[in-house]
């Protein structure tokens, strides 16, 4: 190597030294400043979640997650008839499972059974000993949302044409990270939804300002080296806290072909819209974004409540298994005499699937033998 050296002192002086400094600089940074960011990243913003009374209408349900961690839900079946679809809600960090209500309960009134249940820590779910949830979706969120699509898949009454996810904030983010590999999820809305590294590198560089004062340093250091000081920073808080905190920006890579609606406030000053964009355009198959004028973080709706409600009628009317049921429904049921078979052969479907039973073996799965 020392031959070489001597023999090459171009390469030693362009590019050996200049690597070694660099790594040396990077390691420094790293040991230095990753402590740090993984302390601001466990700081938690001043939320101020939905909070909805509870109501004794629905099935109230018990079930796992995929842990094996106790959870509670509610299952709200549809106001009408025939059945368009099961909608899923993923509610918001310290909110709970009955800010359902102002955000899809009126999906119900167009054909659509709504689940909603509480992550664990949160409601009257079970809590992991030392765990602590955060504003980030991690690890436990996405094994709370698999357990609910698990239970639901059980259920007398499931939909074999899958599941719309909604979520709000944290739980949008939840509703990404899980719909990229459930086979059966056939959509997806997200209200304030947000990366991780990407919201970190916001963080990142107003911090830069405070940590390195020399603006010719600051402007030196490559936009790949914050990156990296993110990811450091992340898995700094990963080993503190016990849990992972998955990249969003990967999740949405392998969404298609799930559709995806991306609604978030103009005006949030928690995640804005640059990041937001940022994300969508790292999704892929189809998906829209609407950007909501003079709205602030899960406030959407609240700014926009028509045009809101039109927005989840026109994504479900496209997506949906079965279109929403929209117009007042007219049932004539004719007269017709008992069956003369056995009553052994005898079969009562358990819901109106609306041309969902194209086949014996499906009418087999959503059809019990009357006893």
């Amino acid at each position: 190597m020392t031959g070489l050296l001597t023999a090459y002192p171009s390469f030693t002086l362009g590019v050996l030294i200049p690597a070694t400094i660099a790594v040396v600089i990077l390691v420094y940074l790293t040991v230095k400043y990753a402590p740090i960011i993984g302390a601001k990243f466990e700081d938690p913003p001043m939320f101020l979640p939905l909070r909805v009374a509870p109501t004794a209408e629905g099935e109230s349900v018990e079930f796992a997650a995929t842990d094996g961690l106790p959870l509670s839900g509610t299952y709200f079946k549809a106001r009408t008839t025939g059945r368009a679809g099961v909608i899923v809600y993923c509610h918001e960090f310290l909110s709970d499972r009955w800010s359902y209500r102002p955000y899809v309960d009126h999906l119900r009134d167009l054909g659509f059974d709504v689940f909603t249940f509480d992550f664990r820590n949160h409601g009257s779910s079970g809590s992991e000993a030392g765990y602590a949830p955060m504003h980030w979706a991690s690890d436990r969120e996405i094994r709370d949302l698999r357990g609910a699509l698990a239970y639901l898949r059980t259920r007398a009454d499931r939909d074999l044409a899958g599941y719309g996810l909604f979520g709000v904030s944290r739980g949008g983010t939840t509703a990404l990270l899980v719909a990229a590999d459930e086979r059966d999820v056939w959509g997806v809305v997200t209200d304030g939804a947000f990366p991780t590294i990407g919201t970190m590198m916001v963080y990142i560089l107003r911090w830069a300002e405070l940590y390195l004062r020399n603006p010719l340093v600051r402007n030196a250091v490559p936009r790949w080296l914050y990156r990296r000081l993110a990811r450091s920073g992340r898995r700094h808080a990963e080993r503190r806290r016990g849990c992972r905190f998955p990249d969003v920006d990967k999740a949405v890579a392998r969404l298609a072909p799930r559709p995806w609606l991306m609604i978030h406030g103009q005006r949030d000053t928690y995640i804005n819209p640059e990041v937001v964009q940022d994300l969508f355009d790292a999704g892929n198959g189809p998906r829209e974004i609407w950007l909501v004028p003079d709205a602030k973080h899960n406030r959407c709706r609240e700014r926009e409540p028509e045009a809101y409600a039109g927005r989840l009628l026109d994504f479900v009317d496209r997506y949906a298994p079965r279109r929403p049921i929209t117009e007042p429904e007219v049932v004539e049921v004719p007269a017709r005499p008992a069956p003369m078979v056995p009553e052994s052969e005898l079969v009562e479907v358990v819901d109106d699937y609306r041309g969902e039973i194209e086949s014996g073996r499906l009418a087999n799965e959503v059809a019990t033998p009357i006893r």
